[in-house]
């Protein structure tokens, strides 16, 4: 897995006609689903910073490689920045990445420490966006605003639960859901690469916001990578220097 992988991993997305239909017991589910990961206080999210420590496996199980990264979403501006960074360069004063992503509906750009600054390409530029409309942050928006969604019981791998597949903006996520209403996992179809399906687990309420601390991520049915969070920020206030752009 390549640092420009890791953004594939927070959302795909699937071209489909818009079926403007969420069914009666979708919605239910839709609202339950943010209702059990801290109702208004999820659904009146801003702006959100994590800082999160991942593991990558090869296809035979073996670790491979570790980063750390920045995430920070700004869902009033529509905006997403994603700074990679070894753990090794987190012991100095002020860390450089090894690259750099961000979107908005204005510009988006990548940078690295071995290429010059340069558009995002679109594909990566879609994906980047997805994580305003998928993975649990995804379920701030309830029921409203989807074009479609539906719930049929069924599994994710070995676990099974409700399955509510549902699409927002084009974005389409599966999620799994427990009888009490916890997300469990989430599938995506990610173009170029295939089917991706992330299971959270551990817990734990950050400012009314019940949020995961851990996560393991499957592609075409093999472990990839784990995920765990290091820090997390409901609602910090950002300014135009934590989206700022390099000059090459």
């Amino acid at each position: 897995m390549g640092i420009r992988s890791l953004a594939w991993m927070m959302g795909a997305l699937l071209l489909s006609p818009a079926l403007a239909q969420v069914t009666p017991e979708a919605a239910q589910l839709l609202e339950r689903g943010r209702n059990v990961l801290g109702g208004p206080a999820l659904a009146n999210l801003r702006t959100y910073r994590e800082v999160t420590a991942y593991t990558y496996f090869t296809p035979e199980g073996r670790e491979e490689s570790r980063i750390v990264t920045l995430l920070l979403i700004d869902f009033a501006n529509q905006r997403v920045r994603l700074e990679i960074y070894d753990p090794e360069s987190l012991k100095n004063p002020s860390p450089i990445p090894l690259a750099l992503q961000q979107y908005s509906p204005q510009e988006s750009f990548f940078w690295s420490r071995e290429t010059a600054l340069r558009p995002l390409p679109p594909r990566e530029r879609e994906v980047l966006r997805s994580s305003l409309f998928t993975g649990w942050l995804g379920l701030k928006y309830g029921s409203s605003n989807r074009e479609r969604a539906s719930v049929a019981q069924g599994s994710l791998r070995d676990r099974s639960g409700r399955l509510l597949t549902v699409s927002t903006q084009g974005w389409v996520s599966t999620y799994l859901f427990a009888a009490d209403g916890l997300l469990l996992g989430e599938r995506l179809v990610i173009p170029g690469v295939g089917e991706s399906i992330t299971f959270f687990s551990n817990y734990r309420s950050v400012e009314g916001i019940r949020l995961p601390f851990s996560w393991e991520n499957y592609l075409g049915g093999t472990l990839a990578a784990k995920g765990e969070l290091l820090e997390v920020e409901v609602n910090p206030s950002f300014s135009e220097a934590d989206f700022f752009k390099p000059v090459r």
